[in-house]
């Protein structure tokens, strides 16, 4: 019977199986990882050992690679090893805990001096129970600090700069590996892996402001995946919500749509119902141009928005609860812009506007300033010079942090600004955007690491 220290060694060896087959395909493990839909760091980790996936990992490695079920073959026979040995494991401890326990004729337990032996339980046994209840007390504080830190980080997305904040995840990041590689009771593993697709979530999120767009949809992917296996339909909306957001700004508006569509049909009764309708819906559909299909997603998002009591703080970019009212108004914005539909743009900005300046939010404080501007330009009498000093103030704001959702706005507004090149304003505009540009390409960010 194989020792818990031989299943280590199989699964180390299984690892480095991938990594020889993936490497002889051809596969980075970035470009892996996308393949399989798994984070670039769940396939780093499981070949060296340190991640032991479920099967649904290894068929989807054999089916990228073809190699006609030999991972998920040896991921069985690994899976039936440890069984064995657990099952080896249980027998052995009531065997022990079944023994009768001897006592001395003179010990105060004993019930009579000429009976020495009664069937009590081992003290042993009873040390060892009293080890897994803490133990399972010890995970509930681990899984809390976690919950914790993942909730104050995503409040601070948008305060930090996002290389500031995706360099302290890393050690978080580190620290789910870590607790995945553990055993918990059922209810603490769903905590955990719903924890862990808001971490993944977030890293998405960084990666995209960072411009590292692969990255960014392979850590979507992870984030439904995990919320997929704790099987959590509100986590799964979340998620989606977040896939559809990347999807959004790296072009690809169909699968932005499709995201969003079917993070709606898990929601159910869902907060993240409106964050899907009008982030993931409204600007998908204004982008494929359909102008009724807008309408319609803009004004469900704001009857969805009367269900909840009204608040006065601005709902995070990711949140865990429903969207705010400046949040839905910005969204909203952003596709009546798409659809050259000035009067709508303008009078949901100055919602929004109001409230991301006074919670001093820079990127969304930006990104409605430079819609503004776009709109300057859509009127029958354009104003570049009001526009164009909206950009500025848009880019000044934000020029201690990297969003790539503010430099991709602003390179669209140039597009749309060609017939005034000429004006100085603009000439400033395109010049500081160059700038910015080549700074974030001489300094690439620093993006968590694998372990």
């Amino acid at each position: 019977m194989a020792n818990s220290d031989e299943i280590q060694a199989a699964r180390r060896a299984l690892g480095r199986q991938l990594a020889e087959l993936r490497k002889a395909a051809g596969h980075t493990q970035h470009g892996f990882a996308r393949l399989v839909q798994y984070g670039r760091s769940s396939v780093a980790n499981t070949e060296t050992g340190h991640q032991h996936p479920d099967r649904a990992f290894w068929v989807r490695c054999d089916t990228t690679l073809q190699t006609k079920g030999l991972l998920a073959a040896e991921y069985d026979r690994i899976a039936d090893l440890d069984r064995r040995q657990r099952r080896l494991s249980v027998m052995q401890a009531v065997e022990q805990t079944s023994r009768p326990m001897t006592l001395s004729p003179t010990s105060p337990d004993a019930p009579c001096a000429d009976d020495t032996t009664v069937l009590w339980e081992h003290e042993d046994s009873i040390d060892a129970r009293r080890l897994a209840l803490k133990s399972a007390a010890d995970d509930d504080a681990r899984l809390a600090y976690l919950e914790s830190e993942v909730r104050q980080a995503i409040c601070d997305n948008e305060r930090l700069t996002p290389a500031l904040l995706t360099a302290r995840m890393r050690p978080l990041r580190a620290y789910v590996d870590q607790l995945m590689a553990g055993r918990q009771h059922p209810p603490q593993r769903a905590r955990l892996y719903t924890a862990a697709a808001h971490l993944s979530g977030l890293l998405a999120a960084l990666a995209l402001d960072l411009g590292a767009f692969r990255l960014a949809h392979a850590y979507a992917a992870e984030a439904f995946d995990l919320a997929d296996a704790a099987k959590e339909p509100d986590t799964q909306a979340w998620a989606r919500a977040t896939q559809s957001l990347i999807a959004f700004y790296t072009g690809d508006y169909h699968d932005a749509l499709a995201y969003a569509q079917d993070g709606l049909r898990r929601a159910g009764t869902s907060p993240h119902r409106i964050r899907l309708t009008i982030n993931g819906q409204a600007r998908a559909l204004a982008r494929l141009g359909d102008r009724y299909g807008v309408d319609s997603a803009v004004d469900r998002a704001f009857a969805m928005l009367s269900d909840y009591p009204p608040v006065t703080q601005v709902s995070t970019s990711l949140a865990l609860g429903p969207y705010c009212q400046a949040r839905t108004a910005a969204n909203a914005a952003t596709a009546y812009l798409a659809l050259d539909r000035t009067a709508h743009v303008n009078n949901h900005l100055s919602i929004a506007i109001a409230a991301f300046d006074s919670a001093g939010l820079r990127g969304p404080q930006a990104l409605s300033r430079l819609d503004l501007a776009t709109a300057h330009l859509h009127v029958d009498d354009p104003d570049p010079e009001q526009a164009a000093t909206l950009v500025m103030e848009a880019l000044t704001l934000t020029a201690d942090q990297r969003f790539e959702s503010v430099h991709q706005r602003a390179r669209q507004f140039l597009a749309i600004a060609r017939p005034f090149a000429r004006h100085p304003r603009l000439r400033q505009v395109a010049d500081l955007l160059a700038e910015r540009t080549q700074v974030a390409i001489a300094t690439p960010p620093a993006l968590p690491s694998p372990s």
